[in-house]
C-alpha cells in the first residue's frame, strides 16, 4: 500500500487531505495559529465495510453559530444524541472523538493516519451505523477517532466533526443570517458556479473536495483554486515553497506581518468567482508551505447564503429567492 492513500473496498484510490479547523486569523493582523490538520489514510478496511447508504428529504435545519463562522450542528450516531458536531466542508472525513466511539461500541474497521503541522500518528477508524443531520441520514459511514483537542478549542462541547464524506450526498443552502440549513428544496436562482471535487496532492487524487477558481481583482495574474470552507474564518493562500513569492502586486492594500516565519495579512481586497464580488476582505498569505490539494481556503461564511449542490457540482452565491 501507498503511505497517505486510502484504498476503498471497491479498489477506488481516495486521499482525506483535509485540514480540520485550520490556521485562524483575527482582524488587524494579530493571529493565533491553532494548527492546520491533515488526514492522510493509510487504511485496512473490511469488504463493503464504507458502503454507505444516503437518505433526504425536506427540512431545515437550526444551527449554532460559534465565533461568527463555525456552524455547530445537533446530530443523531447510531440512534443515540443528539450530539453537538462542527459542519466542515474542508473536511474530507467524520471525525468523532475517542469516548463518543466508546459510548456507541462502534467497531473498529482499520487504521488512518492523521498528519498534523508536527506529527504523524496513526488512529482508529470506526464504522457508523447511522448518522442524522435533521432527516438527511447516511449509514455504514466510517469515521477517524481523533481528541480534536484544538478544534475543542474553538468549538467547546463538540464531539464531531461532519465531513464531505458525509455532506457530499446531499444538497442544501446554508443561510448564516437564519443560523439554517435547508435540505431538498427547489435550486434557487443565482448564478452557478462550478467546482471541482478532486484534487492532487503529491500526484495522487483527492477527493470529496469543493475546489473553486477565485480571482484577486487588481491583482495581476491571481487566479486560484480555493477550496470551499466552512471551518476558516478568513481567505488565506498558501504557498508552494518556503521561498514562493507573494501576489504582486496587490494594489493599495494594506499589508501587516507577524515575522519573517510567519503571515502576512492583506486587507481591504476584492474576490470575484464568477460574476459575484466580495468586497472589503482581510486575505492571509502564509510564508510557510503547507502541504495541501488547494491554494487555498475560501471562507463560506463571507457570503450571507450559499447553497451547495453536490449532485450538480455547482454553488450558487447569495442567492435571490
Amino acid at each position: 500500500m501507498l503511505e497517505g492513500i486510502e484504498l476503498e473496498a471497491d479498489g477506488k484510490v481516495m486521499m482525506p487531505t483535509a485540514r480540520l479547523l485550520p490556521y485562524r486569523c483575527c482582524r488587524l493582523g494579530r493571529c493565533r495559529s491553532l494548527g492546520r490538520f491533515l488526514l492522510l489514510g493509510l487504511v485496512v478496511a473490511l469488504p463493503g465495510a464504507l458502503a454507505a447508504q444516503a437518505k433526504q428529504a425536506s427540512e431545515i435545519v437550526k444551527f449554532r453559530l460559534r465565533d461568527g463562522y463555525l456552524i455547530v450542528v445537533q446530530t443523531m450516531v447510531n440512534g443515540s444524541g443528539p450530539f453537538s458536531f462542527l459542519l466542515d466542508t474542508g473536511a474530507t472525513c467524520t471525525v468523532i472523538d475517542p469516548e463518543l466511539a466508546r459510548q456507541l461500541q462502534a467497531p473498529v474497521i482499520g487504521k488512518v493516519s492523521l498528519t498534523g503541522v508536527l506529527r504523524v500518528r496513526q488512529d482508529e477508524l470506526v464504522r457508523l451505523r447511522d448518522v442524522r443531520l435533521g432527516a438527511a441520514s447516511l449509514s455504514g459511514l466510517g469515521a477517524a477517532v481523533d481528541t480534536l483537542a484544538r478544534q475543542k478549542i474553538l468549538a467547546p462541547g463538540i464531539r464531531g466533526v461532519l465531513g464531505e464524506d458525509f455532506l457530499s450526498r446531499f444538497d442544501f443552502l446554508i443561510d448564516y443570517n437564519q443560523h439554517s440549513l435547508r435540505f431538498g428544496e427547489v435550486p434557487p436562482n443565482g448564478e452557478r458556479c462550478r467546482f471541482e471535487t478532486i484534487g492532487q496532492y503529491h500526484g495522487a487524487p483527492t477527493t470529496n473536495r469543493l475546489l473553486i477558481n477565485v480571482e484577486f481583482v487588481k491583482v495581476r495574474g491571481a487566479k486560484v483554486q480555493l477550496q470551499l470552507d466552512t471551518g476558516a474564518k478568513t481567505p488565506e493562500l498558501f504557498p508552494v515553497h518556503n521561498d514562493s513569492p507573494p501576489f504582486q502586486p496587490w494594489g493599495g492594500s494594506l499589508a501587516t506581518s507577524n515575522g519573517a516565519s510567519g503571515n502576512i495579512l492583506y486587507s481591504n481586497i476584492t474576490l470575484r468567482i464568477g460574476a459575484t464580488l466580495v468586497n472589503g476582505q482581510d486575505v492571509v498569505q502564509s510564508r510557510r508551505a503547507v502541504a495541501f490539494d488547494a491554494e487555498g481556503l475560501l471562507p463560506a461564511v463571507i457570503f450571507h447564503k450559499i447553497y451547495i449542490s453536490h449532485s450538480g457540482g455547482y454553488v450558487v452565491l447569495n442567492p435571490t429567492e
